[in-house]
């Protein structure tokens, strides 16, 4: 039999500008080319409302008008329930909107009737949502991408999946969490660059994401430094979320003096700008090294495998998942002292000398053959390989157990035997519809058959006839 699963998360699956997105929705894919059938439901969010434009092309594609209450399609091979809330970002959720939600999920549940149910989403909302599968015998898996679950006690959820080791290990030194490790999930086919054989293409020192959390601070000070020994190579960010020029004018150097001053030119003034971009291939299309400079822990540090999976070098601290997300294919350094204790301070000349170093390196050695081995141990078949060995034994038990009518965290027993008995009318009628319209079309055919049959027995008495004649001759 096969199985079904379903995804729930507040944030949407199309979020280009949310990593956990981007890669959950990898995953289900690769999950329905195994054979799965996979539904999702989101809600219209996301870390940055820019990221949900694509809904834009989408709701033209399918002819939504603003009547409707939720966007309905399929991707890929997945099918998409995205309610159209109010509130575009996580905070900004109404009642009203976690009411919709709601009601889709519990439609979802009784007519779909998934063996398992995936996603993310740490509030008390969606912990409810998650017990309500529970109660009528749905396992649930939390997806985790990131090191902010912390004193989160994952109670209505049977097994949490993390990408690396060092984010599982945290979890269960931290907060007694047993979580399993099974890989990020990347898709080869949407980060290859396409053009990297033209080598005139290929120039830039690139950050994707110029946050504090992700390493502004040491990226522009590398640049500052770097530039005075070697201006002819440049350096680029490509904007992701929040105000990129804003948090440049609140970097300041170690003495406190602003990194901008008003009226006055900027090392940084050089340093490229490119708006952030749902074709992550054009990106490492034009770069020599990737630098990877985060202050926060990772969970795994998916622009650092992306690199490497296009034979990039990538400098980086080693924050969290990093090493892991690299996989040999580059340099991992201890992040500056003064940048870890105030992500918007400067590193020192003397703290950022090492990575001056390790810079030219990345340009100047053949990385070729460590980042092909990286590339092998980041394979997407091996991340899902490792989940389906984690999840398979639970779909199975889920498909003896469970009971979508049977009980409910939130409906009382009397009120889930008439959504039962509603349930089952509605079926009823589809099935009596449906064979009514079979009868309709055989009853045509029918008709069609017994002329045919008719013909032919006709066709077999004249036969019969003719040579009862030529034996009558005979006896005379």
């Amino acid at each position: 039999m096969a199985y079904k699963i379903l995804w729930y998360s507040i944030p949407a699956l199309h979020d280009n500008t949310n990593g956990a997105a981007i890669h959950s929705k990898i995953m289900l894919e690769a999950l329905a080319r195994r054979g799965i059938e996979i539904k999702v439901l989101n809600a219209l969010v996301g870390d940055d409302v820019r990221g949900l434009e694509v809904f834009n092309r989408i709701g033209a594609q399918i002819g939504d008008n603003k009547e409707r209450k939720v966007l309905q399609f399929t991707d890929s091979g997945v099918e998409y329930f995205v309610a159209k809330t109010q509130g575009h970002t996580e905070p900004t959720i109404l009642v009203s909107d976690q009411n919709l939600v709601f009601d889709l999920y519990q439609q979802l549940l009784e007519k779909f009737q998934p063996d398992l149910i995936m996603g993310y989403s740490g509030d008390v909302f969606s912990t409810v949502l998650r017990r309500e599968a529970q109660a009528r015998g749905i396992p649930v898996v939390y997806v985790l991408h990131n090191g902010y679950h912390r004193g989160y006690g994952f109670v209505a959820c049977d097994l949490v999946v993390a990408p690396s080791q060092i984010c599982a290990q945290s979890y269960l030194e931290q907060d007694g969490i047993d979580v399993k490790a099974i890989g990020q999930f990347i898709d080869s086919e949407r980060v290859l660059a396409q053009h990297r054989d033209q080598k005139d293409k290929i120039q830039y020192v690139t950050l994707v994401n110029p946050t504090p959390a992700k390493g502004i601070a040491i990226f522009v000070k590398l640049h500052e430094v770097f530039a005075q020994k070697h201006p002819e190579v440049p350096f680029l960010v490509v904007k992701s979320v929040g105000d990129y020029h804003q948090t440049l004018r609140q970097l300041h150097y170690p003495d406190g003096t602003p990194f901008v001053s008003e009226g006055q030119p900027c090392s940084a003034d050089s340093i490229q700008v490119a708006e952030h971009t749902d074709e992550p291939r054009l990106i490492y299309d034009v770069s020599r090294v990737v630098v990877t400079p985060s202050l926060c822990f990772e969970s795994w540090g998916c622009v650092a495998s992306e690199a490497v999976m296009n034979g990039i070098p990538v400098l980086s601290t080693n924050s969290g998942g990093l090493p892991e997300a690299i996989s040999g294919g580059g340099i991992l350094l201890e992040p500056p002292e003064s940048t870890k204790k105030d992500n918007l301070c400067l590193p020192t000349d003397e703290e950022i000398a090492p990575w001056v170093e390790a810079l030219e390196r990345c340009l100047n050695e053949d990385w070729t053959e460590a980042c092909d081995q990286a590339t092998e141990a980041l394979g997407l078949e091996h991340s899902i390989d490792r989940l389906l060995g984690y999840i398979e034994p639970l779909m199975q038990k889920a498909q003896k157990q469970r009971d979508v009518f049977g009980k409910s965290a939130y409906f009382s027993a009397l009120c889930m035997k008439r959504r039962k008995q509603a349930f089952e009318q509605k079926a009823a009628q589809q099935q009596q519809a449906q064979d009514q319209a079979q009868h309709q079309g055989l009853a045509a055919a029918g008709v069609t058959r017994i002329a045919v049959r008719n013909q032919v027995k006709t066709g077999s008495k004249s036969s019969k006839k003719n040579r009862g004649g030529t034996k009558s001759k005979r006896k005379k």
